[in-house]
Order: C-alpha cells, then structure tokens, then sequence
C-alpha cells in the first residue's frame, strides 16, 4: 500500500458516515444485512474500479494528456462538488436550516460559504484525510462493539417489510 490507496482508502471512510445518512433517508423495508450490503458492496463496486483504472494510470506512468485528461478532471471536479453538495444538504436539512425557513437566496448563499469553506479546509495542513479516516474507522468499531455487547439480538430481529420507495422524498429534495 502507498499515499495513493492510503489516501483513497481513509477517504471513502471519512465520506461513509454521511452516505450512510443519505441513503437512509430513501431506503426503507431492509434488514439490517442488505442495508449493510447494499451500503458496502454497490458503491464500492464503481468507485474500486475508477480508481483501480486511475492507478494503473499511475503506476504506468501512462499520458493522461488530451481527453482523457478533462475526462479525469470532469469526473473529479464533478464528484468533488456532488460529495460536497450532498454533505451541505443533508446538515442543513437535519439543522433546519431549509429553503422555507431561510429563503431562496440566504439559502443558496449560505450553501455557496459552507462549500467554499469546506474546499478551503481541504488546503489547510492539520486537517489528515487520515485522522479523519481513522476517527470515522474508530467510530465503526465502537458502534460495533456496541451493538455486540449491548443491541444484538434487537438488531438480529429486525425484520424486512414490504414498503415500497417513496418516490416524493425525492422531489422534496429539490
């Protein structure tokens, strides 16, 4: 392992948290194992791949001059700002802090400081993807741990029911 997976590796943690959050949102009618599965293994499938590619790019030492360059950076810069688009929404809809209650314009400027703030954290040298990576690693273990000690069998009898998706959280969203 180098810099490169150590990096993407304490990455993908630091962002589970808030995926996790995200995609509860939507999901209804999983056990506890196919959220986990479902959680793990999609996402997990995409994003190994595209950086198994840019890694063999790496390691190659291969010209990523031309398209394949602004395909990199589309990909990336999009990503970038989708992940950070994501985490805003998610901590001011839990906050309260919504369109209705702010207004259009305080919203979309509030939302437009929090993303630049968060950009610029990036470039800051005691913010370590990789404390951050190991505090969210900490945080699974102990919940873990928790739920062994403490919620097993609560948690083994959660049973799947029969829901159907509400599309209108959705279009609440937007």
């Amino acid at each position: 392992m180098n810099d490169y997976h150590e990096f993407y590796l304490f990455w993908w943690f630091s962002w589970s948290i808030m995926i996790g959050q995200f995609t509860s949102r939507f999901v209804g009618g999983l056990t506890t194992w196919q959220l986990l599965a479902a959680m793990l293994i999609v996402p997990s499938i995409p994003l190994g791949i595209w950086f198994s590619v840019l890694y063999y790019y790496h390691a190659n030492g291969l010209e990523t001059a031309g398209f394949y360059n602004l395909a990199m950076v589309f990909v990336g810069v999009t990503f970038v700002i989708n992940s950070l688009d994501s985490l805003i929404r998610l901590y001011t809809d839990n906050m309260n802090l919504t369109v209705a209650r702010l207004g259009k314009w305080k919203y979309i400027l509030g939302n437009i400081v929090a993303m630049s703030v968060l950009t610029l954290l990036f470039k800051l040298n005691f913010l370590q993807i990789q404390w951050v990576g190991a505090l969210v690693i900490g945080l699974f273990f102990s919940c873990f741990g928790y739920i062994l000690l403490t919620r097993l069998k609560p948690v083994m009898a959660i049973k799947a029911e029969d829901k159907e998706v509400d599309f209108g959280k959705f279009e609440l969203s937007n």
